[in-house]
């Protein structure tokens, strides 16, 4: 008998308000596609990945947590230019910290959504993500 292994992650789910509206603002900052799209429900992919799935949610829960009163993000974006997304992203306008340098663990930032949904944004050159 075979045993199945987990191979990695598919996709993360997060709450929104208005589906729509995430949507667009996803495209336009991370340019990400829309496929699968059904009442209160579509995904986010970058080329023929998927990244993020959006529900539509009727309540406030957010895709955060806390640690010693601090919110947290349950989400870790990768990028090869932590410096030019994140200032292109603070041209836009759009909730970011401040870059992180934690040496040999890469380069970080916390970002924002419409929704208050936090992620986390890393760059690291000698990291093995195969995409």
């Amino acid at each position: 008998m075979r045993n199945g292994k987990i191979l990695g992650i598919a996709y993360n789910v997060i709450p929104v308000k208005d589906i729509e509206v995430s949507a667009a603002w996803f495209v336009r900052h991370f340019g990400f596609n829309v496929r699968h799209q059904r009442d209160g429900y579509l995904s986010l992919f970058r080329g023929e990945r998927p990244i993020l799935d959006l529900i539509q949610s009727d309540n406030e829960t957010r895709a955060t947590f806390q640690v010693s009163q601090q919110k947290r993000w349950v989400i870790t974006f990768y990028t090869d230019d932590i410096t030019g997304l994140h200032q292109y992203l603070t041209s836009e306008h759009v909730k970011v910290g401040s870059i992180s340098d934690e040496g040999k663990y890469g380069k970080f930032f916390v970002l924002e959504d419409l929704d208050g949904n936090l992620f986390d944004v890393w760059e690291h050159h000698d990291c093995e993500l195969n995409f």
